[in-house]
Order: structure tokens, then sequence, then C-alpha cells
């Protein structure tokens, strides 16, 4: 019998990461997967990036739009509302044997917890990780209690979704998505505007969102450690749709306009995407992918700032406070070493999209036994 799987996605990231997994489901004609999309995909102001996923081939479920005002934090409460109000909605009238998630963000938080009031079953991707600064990090965490199975990205994550009560015959260490997809690069879908950069930096910062610092100083710090390096091109990509990312990406978007050494991309393609990576010198920023990504395509990250903190860390990663000393004296190291580095990836295990969708094939064979009961808080013995 066709089993009917929902992935809810809101962000470019969260598709990219998942995209190799997601086409081995959809080429499976026991599975009928439908895309649930929302937040920034269906955004103009952030590259209205759902066209991707249509263009990939996927079936799209529904398009739930939520406002992205993200000048304050009650703004993304209200996003939360939103998405939590229609969510629940669309599970009322649409169910699914299975629903998957992946990470962190603040609006897939509303999406898992009607789910989960629904009745319906979570696969949470990306569990047990630590990002200390970020609201992410609690979020993550909720969402592990609502879900039903678990795929962790290194050993001891899954022990952390142990921890925190979960079954361990419902935890499954299998390595990051992201870690294997940023290798196979389709060549044919990078656009040709970004074939013929050299001798450039890609650079992407995110706001911090659980820390008392000041957004429009951090930028301005790295900035200003980016402008001691004129001999040298910067490609910025647009940040997410976190609370006060207007405040980055609009001083980004001044700085590029005038210094001729910078470029500003609001929206690639997975492909794309890797493609900058792997030809970089190495990723500045915050972002996630410096840490799980960038360390198998063999380059350097310069990791700004505490919104990474608690995070597994390749030998690649390079930690640096965000000011404009520090962050300048972490590309200077970059720039002495980065043509010998051989990063070892904490998060990497081979055929990890294969290996995802095997142990989803499995464990909707065990549906019906994991859900004939409620589920139970799982007890650690007394040390």
């Amino acid at each position: 019998m066709t089993k009917k799987i929902a992935y809810i996605t809101g962000s470019r990231a969260d598709w990219g990461i998942v995209r190799r997994y997601l086409n081995l489901l959809n080429n499976d004609k026991n599975i009928d997967l439908r895309i649930i999309t929302t937040g920034a995909l269906l955004s103009d102001e952030y590259g209205h990036q759902v066209d991707l996923i249509e263009q990939d081939g996927f079936k799209i479920d529904a398009k739930i739009e939520i406002p992205l005002n993200s000048t304050k934090v009650s703004d993304t409460l209200k996003a939360m509302s939103c998405a939590l109000d229609k969510a629940g909605e669309w599970f009322e009238d649409n169910k699914y044997d299975l629903v998957i998630i992946l990470g962190d963000r603040f609006e897939i938080m509303s999406f898992a917890l009607a789910a989960a009031m629904q009745k319906l079953p979570i696969l949470h991707l990306h569990g047990g990780e630590a990002t200390n600064a970020n609201y992410d990090e609690f979020i993550r965490h909720s969402i592990t209690k609502m879900s039903l199975y678990h795929f962790a990205s290194t050993k001891e994550y899954a022990n952390r979704i142990i921890q925190l009560g979960e079954n361990p015959e419902r935890v499954f260490d299998l390595g990051a998505l992201g870690a294997e997809n940023c290798m196979l690069i389709e060549e044919d879908k990078v656009p040709n505007d970004i074939k013929g950069l050299k001798n450039y930096f890609t650079v992407l910062f995110h706001p911090e969102t659980l820390t008392n610092v000041n957004p429009l100083e951090q930028i301005n710090n790295l900035l200003g450690a980016i402008d001691c390096f004129k001999d040298y091109n910067f490609v910025f990509l647009g940040s997410n749709a976190d609370t006060h990312s207007q405040i980055i990406r609009q001083k980004v978007k001044e700085y590029v306009k005038n210094n001729s050494n910078t470029k500003y991309i609001e929206n690639l393609p997975t492909a794309g995407y890797h493609y900058l990576l792997k030809n970089s010198i190495c990723l500045i920023g915050n972002s996630s992918s410096g840490i799980i990504e960038a360390p198998s395509l063999g380059i350097y990250t310069v990791n700004i700032g505490d919104r990474q903190q608690g995070r597994i860390q390749a030998n690649s990663v390079i930690n640096a406070r965000c000011t404009l000393e520090e962050i300048k004296e972490a590309i200077e190291k970059v720039l002495r070493d980065y043509k010998t580095i051989k990063p070892k990836n904490p998060y990497y295990k081979p055929n990890c999209a294969d290996n995802y969708y095997k142990t989803t094939l499995l464990l909707l064979n065990r549906l019906k036994k994991d859900t004939k009961e409620p589920k139970a808080f799982y007890d650690l013995k007394s040390l």
C-alpha cells in the first residue's frame, strides 16, 4: 500500500540538504511524496526560492505563506503564530503517514507542533545538535520531543537525543546529508555568472538571536575586516529570515554597491551554492554549512561569533570572536595555510542519502507497531 509522506521546508538551506534523499523517496512507486512550503521560500524579498523546488520536479502540496518582518522578536512570534494557525488547518484536512522535518527553524517549530497535535508521526533530522547563541537551540530540542523517529548526524548527537528521553530503537546515527550532497555537484545546474569568479571568499552571515550582541555592530566589524583585503574578491549571500536579519542584509547591500571587488547573490540553486563554496578560498560567516558542508569541500571556514557554539567542528574551522581584529587575523591565517589544508569532516558518512532512504523504508514498515500506543519517555538508567 502506498505511503503518503510530507516534507516541510521553509528555507533554501533545509531544501538543499535533503534534495537527494527526497529524490530517492520521490522515485519510489510505493511512496507518495508531497512537499509543504512556507517561510522565506515563498517570499519575493528572499528570492522566491520555491521556484527551485518546482524546477527540481517535486510535487508541492501546499504553499503556506507567513509574515516575515524580522525587525523584532515579536515579529518572529507573530510569524510562528500564523504558521501554527495555518498548519493546524492544513493538517486537519490533509493526513500523512509520516511527516519529515529538518532542524530548528522557528516556522518549522509551528508545523511540528501542528503535526504532533494532529497525531501525525514525525521523523526529525539533525536533532541533538547544539547552537547555544540562537533560539534554534531550544526549538530543535522541542521538535525532538514531538517526534517519533530521529536521524542524527553524529554519534554524540544521537546520544543527546536519547538523553532527552527518546527510545534508542528510534534514534539512528546516519551522518549529515549535506556533508555528502555538497560533493556531488551537478555542473549543468550551476549558473554561468558564478563560473568565472576567481580569487574570492564566500561570505554568509546571520544574526545571533539569544545573545545581547548588536547585529549592526557585528556586521560593521565583519565588513571592516573584509575591507582590509582589497586584493581579493568577496561574494556575499543573503542572510536568512531570523530576527534582525534585515539590518545585516541592508548593510551588506550598501557595502557591495560601494566596493567593486564584491558581489551580492540573493539566491542560488543547491548546485550553484556548492560550486561557489568549493571554488572559494574559504567561507566566512556563521552558517551551519561552514561547519557541516565546507570541510567536505576541502576549504577552511572562518566561523564568527557564537551562533554555531556547541557544534562539533572539523579541523578546518577557525573560530573568531566578532571583532574586526580577530576576523582579520583569521582571514590572514587562511591565506597562509589554505592551499595545504586537509579537512576531516566528522559529519560525513558514505552513502548517506541512500542510508536515509533505506532506513525510512524500514520505519514505514514499523509505523503501525510504533504508533499503536502514545510515545513513552525513555528513562536512562541511574548512574
